[in-house]
């Protein structure tokens, strides 16, 4: 598979997506993780879903990262730093709330596209591990 779909896919998955690959095609669908909508409103993404589900045997599902891992890409961002940021970070991912805390720091800091990047880079990486320990 191709770095573009990878990167695409990853994208996705940090937006809430639910991404498919089709082993045989070496394409992927993808749909909202979660949908709401009104009792007479028609899914928009029911074509995506039926597809997916009468070929299931065809699909691997590429799995967001877990809490345990986003926390540990967290903390291997704030260990790569060389800031007086970097303090804060570990002792705020130590703490309770530390998602919350630690994107708080993060958006008030000089450091929140370089997070972005960060954490953009590693979870292509992530995808890319999935696709490849399966295929």
């Amino acid at each position: 598979m191709a770095g573009p779909e990878i990167r695409e896919m990853s994208e996705l998955i940090l937006c809430g997506h639910l991404c498919f690959l089709n082993t045989i095609t070496g394409d992927f669908d993808y749909h909202p993780a979660e949908m709401d909508f009104f009792p007479d409103e028609d899914n928009p993404w029911q074509e995506v879903i039926d597809k997916i589900e009468n070929n299931c045997g065809d699909y691997i599902r590429i799995e967001p990262m877990n809490s345990t891992q986003s926390f540990a890409v967290m903390e291997s961002f704030a260990d790569q730093l060389v800031s007086e940021l970097r303090k804060k970070l570990l002792t705020t991912l130590n703490r309770p709330k530390p998602f919350r805390n630690f994107n708080y720091l993060i958006h008030e800091s000089d450091f929140r596209q370089e997070w972005f990047d960060y954490r953009k880079k590693r979870n292509v990486e992530w995808v890319r591990e999935q696709i490849s320990d399966r295929a």
